[in-house]
């Protein structure tokens, strides 16, 4: 179950775990927001689609269909992909008799959230880091956590193209390449300030800004205009999920200066093509990057600039950080890990119930 409007991070796991899950002989359906436009890419991967309404009066609707569809099916696990639909997730289990509930959290919680949470029989969140936040908020759902991190499909991300940046006409003479992807409420307006102090060392530098959000584009385009760094700035908006490998293999560095990451997908996968990563010490990057092997982590603004500015000037560095991205993280990252683990939990709970 998965009611959100977009396609992010968190849809690209539901979508890979689907998948792998289908391989391996299990019947898999996704119920999924109508107005989303997500159905269509499901059901061309063999995954059955329900699309249900879910505004105003057609929301009421949609819980009929909704009901008539469980009633059909008489699911053994229900799976939800954001605690926000949780209510839905308990309605749908109680009309397949009770079915075991998992919720796969990928953010921190409020501390208001302790009875929906409790809604569900196991939470899964993404990271240590948001597994830890649960358990030391409401300690009473501490024996219902188990975490599993995302996992990536690394075949999917071979032979990628280096030269994605640097085709475009507009950007053909910019470089370093330095990128961060995701929702505009990570901080991306810090990385926009430290483009002053890269620019003195590297006029041509260009910060990627990779994503897609609304509410926000205009509050981060003045910063950029107050920064003074318009033309060293590219927002590049939402990219295809089938050309990212080539967007992130294009890039120099993936940077960062969100300090509440759950996981930080996209950092796994711009290492997946062998692009190192700089970002601080906090949240679920301490679970992926280790300092040396894979790229940085640092405890402040100064020592951020200081090893964007040193890894660009020493291509030796630069080459060690890209070949251990690759050889490292396969194994412990893997989409293959990542499906194990949840049926572990599927099949724990099934005969528990």
């Amino acid at each position: 179950v998965d009611f959100s409007r977009g396609w992010g991070g968190a849809e690209q796991i539901l979508f890979s775990l689907c998948i792998g899950l289908h391989k391996r002989g299990h019947r898999v359906g996704v119920f999924l927001r109508e107005d989303a436009g997500n159905g269509a890419k499901f059901r061309e991967a063999g995954i059955e689609a329900w699309e249900i309404p879910r505004n105003g009066f057609a929301a009421l609707k949609g819980i009929f269909m909704l009901a008539n569809i469980v009633r059909k099916h008489r699911f053994n696990v229900v799976h939800v992909h954001r605690n926000h639909d949780l209510p839905v997730g308990k309605l749908i289990s109680f009309l397949s008799n009770s079915a075991p509930l998992v919720i796969t959290q990928h953010c921190q919680l409020g501390r208001t959230s302790y009875g929906i949470m409790n809604l569900a029989n196991r939470i899964a969140p993404v990271s240590r880091f948001i597994g830890d936040g649960i358990a030391e908020t409401f300690p009473r759902l501490a024996n219902k956590i188990s975490v599993v991190h995302n996992g990536i499909d690394f075949d999917a991300f071979d032979h990628a193209v280096t030269d994605y940046w640097v085709k475009k006409p507009e950007l053909s003479r910019k470089g370093p390449f330095l990128g961060v992807t995701g929702y505009f409420y990570k901080n991306q307006e810090e990385l926009v300030e430290l483009m002053t102090g890269i620019l003195k060392h590297y006029p041509e530098a260009l910060l990627v800004i990779i994503g897609h959000d609304t509410s926000k584009i205009e509050m981060l385009q003045k910063r950029v205009e107050e920064v003074g760094c318009r033309d060293s700035v590219h927002f590049a908006g939402q990219i295809p999920h089938e050309e990212m490998k080539h967007a992130l293999a294009s890039l120099d560095l993936q940077v960062s200066a969100f300090r509440k990451e759950g996981f930080g997908l996209s950092v796994l996968e711009g290492m997946a093509v062998g692009t190192p990563f700089v970002g601080y010490r906090a949240g679920g990057y301490k679970e992926i990057v280790v300092n040396g092997e894979n790229g940085y982590l640092v405890d402040n603004r100064e020592e951020l600039l200081e090893v964007v500015l040193k890894l660009l000037g020493d291509q030796k560095a630069m080459q060690h950080l890209q070949n251990s991205c690759i050889l490292n993280y396969k194994m412990k990252f893997s989409s293959d890990a990542m499906i194990l683990k949840y049926l572990d939990i599927y099949e724990k709970l099934s005969k528990l119930s």
